[in-house]
């Protein structure tokens, strides 16, 4: 009797074994495949606009500064950037000019994200550069201030959100000159930064 219980029992213990494998068998696969969709929801199409300056401020370097901050800020693994050729097709189709020095609306940040099928889309505006020089018998100092203007098209929600940016630059010396620069690169970057702090936000 002992042994048919002891038997019994044993049987007991493998059917369990074989059930929990059989379940770890019937959802790693389900695991894998939600695993894999929650990374491809952090990997977004991206198309930018190229930025408009409509500013007298037009140096050279002002190109070098906003490269760094409006696209390649987004050259990384949480975003795919639509190459420049498409983006710009994209607008062609839809008439946009952009030396009318306007951001584009949102019929036509709608119709790049739709042809470029893009996940958001943004836009930039440079809208104020201003840089002075205040001079004293003992020091010298240049203040740059910038203002910033975006638009961020989200095409899953089919809705745009607006908002400006500012940065604030102040140089000094007390021996020699003071250029141009740095201040400027200081102020675009600061505001570039709080610009990106909240398209963060409406990821």
């Amino acid at each position: 009797m002992k042994k048919i219980s002891i038997i019994a029992i044993l049987c007991l213990l493998v059917m369990s074994m074989s059930a929990i494998v059989s379940a770890e068998e019937m959802t790693t696969p389900q695991q894998t495949h939600n695993d894999a969709a929650q990374v491809a929801k952090t990997s977004y199409r991206l198309a930018i606009i190229p930025y408009i300056n409509s500013t007298e401020e037009n140096k050279g370097y002002i190109q070098e500064i906003v490269d760094g901050k409006y696209t390649e800020h987004y050259s990384n693994k949480n975003f795919q950037i639509i190459p420049l050729e498409e983006v710009q097709k994209a607008l062609n189709s839809t008439g946009y000019d952009i030396s009318n020095q306007e951001l584009a609306e949102k019929d036509i940040l709608a119709s790049v994200a739709k042809e470029t099928n893009a996940d958001y889309v943004i836009a930039m505006e440079i809208s104020q550069l201003i840089t002075t020089r205040h001079m004293s018998f003992f020091q010298a100092k240049v203040v740059t201030k910038a203002k910033l203007r975006y638009k961020f098209y989200n095409a899953e929600k089919d809705k745009v959100a607006s908002f400006q940016v500012t940065g604030l630059s102040e140089n000094k010396t007390v021996f020699g000159d003071v250029g141009y620069k740095d201040p400027i690169t200081k102020a675009l970057n600061q505001a570039m930064d709080d610009a990106n702090e909240k398209i963060k936000g409406y990821l």
